[in-house]
């Protein structure tokens, strides 16, 4: 069955304007609601999660937090948060594609500041509209073993800010969902520079079955 990240009392309210307008006999209104909640309710759909940690198998490597498409990837990147000489890799999420977010490791999270700047368009490059150094936006600090993985999210001027369920102190396997991405938007992934990348610019990735990147060493 289809699932959806829609809030349980929208559904509710939903229901009950049902109900009014069919015993009122609006029933123009009535299509019109019903229209728009299956839209909504298909556009902001969640995927099966059937993913399971082979801690084995997945050993040094960085899974794809999103759903989307590689728009630049920069390496001996500085960045305020996450630190130095790091590979930065720009997502964009359309609109139409499954919004969930993902952690693309097992970690704990280490921090989470939400640092709201300008939004600017999804199909723009971050780094030549606001600069990413100084990390504005939604930033996810996650730790790996004393080792940070930076996650920060920009909302697109046709979106809305993401709605993340974790808080600092948690920990996670990978390819567990954390939240969504309402109508899509730039996602920034921060990797140490040791890791190995396996995707390209202009690639389409699936939410924590495109393998990011490798530490060489588990190759």
């Amino acid at each position: 069955m289809l699932k959806s990240y829609l809030p349980a009392r929208f559904t509710t309210l939903t229901i009950f304007l049902i109900i009014a307008f069919w015993l009122t006999g609006f029933y123009k209104a009535l299509f019109l609601l019903v229209a728009l909640y299956l839209f909504l309710y298909f556009i902001l759909r969640k995927n099966r999660n059937d993913f399971r940690d082979d801690l084995t198998s997945t050993k040094g490597v960085i899974f794809s937090p999103v759903n989307g498409k590689i728009l630049h990837i920069e390496h001996n990147v500085s960045h305020g948060i996450y630190g130095d000489q790091l590979i930065e890799i720009q997502i964009m999420i359309p609109w139409w594609k499954e919004m969930g977010i993902f952690l693309p490791l097992s970690c704990e999270i280490k921090t989470l500041l939400v640092l709201k700047g300008q939004s600017f368009f999804r199909y723009l490059k971050a780094v030549e509209v606001v600069g990413t150094k100084d990390g504005k936006g939604l930033s996810l600090a996650l730790d790996n073993r004393g080792e940070t993985i930076g996650l920060t999210f920009f909302k697109c001027k046709l979106g809305l800010w993401p709605e993340i369920i974790v808080m600092p102190g948690d920990k996670g396997g990978r390819r567990v969902n954390i939240g969504f991405f309402p109508f899509g938007g730039t996602v920034m992934l921060y990797l140490p520079k040791k890791y190995e990348i396996l995707i390209k610019m202009n690639d389409e990735v699936s939410a924590g079955e495109s393998i990011f990147a490798v530490v060489p060493d588990h190759t």
